[in-house]
């Protein structure tokens, strides 16, 4: 289905500065532009075949990705269903999702409350994100959100939650972490338990710790004795 040019009446886009402060609270600085617009379209064709269903757009095309113009520095979903990113910040994965909402809610939402649940929605399922995260993020800083747009997302383990909190404080005691995530510690330690078995963290020095975040030599040890283990398991 083409997508017509015609003018809508548009409302006041009254959460816009607050949308966009909390995109900044809860963008992963991690993520990795993608360069080319040609990689672009082909990362959102996947996403926008599997989301456009779940928004009444079963039969809409894939947005048609160009490459921004002379003079312009902001991403730009236009009505026309065409989607203009400048390189670098605007082709990461959480910007290119945040466009793709837009063109899955009428043009007259704007940064609305159907707008931010369907880009946490997006953002749970294809970047990686939690989605109570992101509800208690939007909370804290006043932008509404419809929850029935956010759709069904994928529930994290215990064991991953408690990953993701040590990711972003560091090392940590198990009442802190529980208190982080509003379990008990007796939870924390079965997490911590399932964590070690995988090799993913350890105790040290009383604190719940990422593999990667032990001092080198503490991590040769783990690796020797899960090499003399393993022969003697043979």
């Amino acid at each position: 289905m083409d997508i017509a040019v015609r003018w809508r009446p548009r409302r006041r886009d009254n959460q816009r500065s607050r949308v966009y402060a909390w995109e900044r609270k809860i963008k992963n600085r991690d993520e990795v532009a993608v360069n080319t617009i040609e990689e672009v379209a082909r990362y959102a064709s996947r996403i926008w075949r599997s989301e456009r269903g779940r928004y009444g757009l079963a039969k809409t095309r894939v947005p048609e990705f160009m490459p921004a113009r002379r003079g312009q520095r902001n991403a730009i979903a236009f009505d026309h269903h065409v989607i203009s990113l400048p390189r670098g910040w605007a082709r990461t994965p959480r910007v290119i999702l945040h466009e793709l909402a837009h063109r899955l809610t009428p043009a007259n939402e704007a940064h609305g409350p159907r707008f931010v649940g369907v880009l946490i929605g997006l953002l749970a399922r294809h970047a990686g994100y939690n989605a109570d995260a992101l509800m208690a993020e939007a909370d804290a800083m006043g932008v509404k959100y419809h929850v029935r747009s956010i759709g069904a997302v994928p529930v994290s383990s215990l064991p991953d939650r408690v990953v993701r909190v040590l990711k972003e404080s560091g090392p940590l005691p198990e009442m802190w972490i529980a208190s982080e995530l509003d379990c008990s510690y007796m939870q924390v330690r079965g997490a911590a338990l399932q964590l070690a078995r995988t090799g993913r963290a350890r105790w040290f020095r009383k604190r719940l710790t990422l593999t990667e975040q032990l001092p080198a030599w503490s991590r040769e040890a783990m690796q020797r004795r899960r090499q003399s283990e393993s022969v003697a398991a043979e």
